[in-house]
């Protein structure tokens, strides 16, 4: 027992002694540990290169571009002016579909209509004869009266009330026969512009009633476009009404124009709501949509137009002065094309491209060739 304890021992000390040799041989030189003091100075030392650009004073229009959103100004109701039974509805009618101006789309059940316009016509006829009855018994009493009297025949005698009275009976008569026409006529329903339908429930032989709406509607001519606005983007734009516009759909480009501003501002965002009208639509739009816009805003001079890789952490410049680092801040105007519209300033040996991380101001740098 005790001769396997001592050779475990001695296995146990070659293995420690050959690890230490292992070591030992992999430690660095001298020369090693000098020579990379010396690269590590070196590195201290060395001019980090940079790329520069050095942009032109220049005047431009400045541009707004954002999203919005379709809507249409006015939603209106589909309500019937009569009662009655669906006798017909157009294809049209259902949710979705696009009517024309003063298309039918629907029609209800005239009998009764029709039956009213009789009644009010027969009614017409009687009020007529009763005036001619009126005015012949006028013209007898007239008669009667110069015969035995001298003088102007009184109204009384002439039946000139009952001769109003029959007139007036006359005008009563034909605004119940024009109304009776309406009535019937309105038994065809249609829209006085060109629209789409939002919704729709209604269905052959289904009874509508009077001022009792079955879905909603659209002017294609009331759809616009909402667009949210912050006050640092408005000052872009000032004045904003009538400003041009283009409005991005499926590709295609819409032009617009800055219709009104709302009068008010979100109580959270604090941004404002532009209405952008079309002038001419004939691309369908459809309420509720997203959609990309650009809106064309004043000249500005005295700017400059540089890369967006320019800008680095903060909305903060590199530039190059006498080959030092400088760190600015510029007043940037418009972001758009993955460009930046900036105040001109004086940039030094040039503003710098690309991101730098690790530097400083005051950092010497050697500006690299183009």
């Amino acid at each position: 027992m005790r001769n396997v304890i001592f050779g475990i021992i001695q296995i146990i000390t070659i293995v420690l002694f050959l690890g230490t040799v292992y070591y030992v041989s992999r430690a660095p030189t001298v020369e090693e540990i000098q020579s990379e003091e010396s690269n590590i100075g070196q590195t201290d030392l060395s001019v980090r290169s940079v790329f520069v650009i050095r942009p032109n004073v220049e005047t431009r229009q400045l541009s707004l571009e954002s999203t919005g959103s379709v809507v249409a100004r006015n939603i209106v109701p589909l309500i019937p002016q009569v009662a009655g039974t669906v006798a017909w509805i157009s294809p049209n009618l259902r949710t979705g579909g696009t009517f024309q101006q003063n298309e039918t789309l629907l029609r209800i059940d005239s009998a009764d209509a029709e039956l009213l316009v009789a009644q009010a016509e027969a009614s017409l006829l009687v009020a007529k004869a009763n005036l001619e009855l009126r005015e012949a018994e006028s013209q007898a009493a007239r008669e009667n009266w110069t015969l035995l009297h001298e003088g102007d025949v009184p109204d009384l005698v002439a039946k000139l009330p009952q001769i109003n009275q029959a007139k007036a009976n006359i005008a009563v008569a034909n605004a119940q026969l024009s109304a009776a026409k309406l009535d019937l006529a309105r038994t065809e329903f249609s829209l006085p512009f060109d629209g789409r339908v939002l919704s729709s429930q209604i269905g052959v032989g289904q009874w509508v009633s009077k001022g009792q709406a079955f879905g909603t509607s659209f002017d294609l001519s009331s759809l616009e476009v909402e667009v949210p606005i912050s006050g640092t983007e408005l000052n872009l734009l000032s004045p904003v009404t009538e400003r041009d516009a283009l409005v991005f759909v499926n590709g295609l480009e819409i032009p617009a124009t800055v219709d009104r501003m709302s009068a008010s501002a979100d109580l959270r965002s604090r941004a404002s709501l532009l209405y952008l009208a079309f002038p001419m639509l004939s691309t369908p739009l459809v309420p509720g949509n997203f959609v990309s816009v650009k809106v064309f805003g004043r000249e500005q001079s005295n700017v400059y137009r540089i890369p967006e890789v320019a800008e680095q952490a903060n909305s903060t410049l590199w530039i190059v002065r006498d080959g030092l680092l400088e760190r600015v801040t510029p007043q940037i105007i418009e972001r758009s094309d993955e460009e930046l519209t900036i105040i001109a300033f004086d940039y030094g040996d040039g503003i710098v491209i690309g991101s730098l991380v690790g530097v400083y101001p005051g950092q010497k740098v050697a500006i690299a060739s183009e």
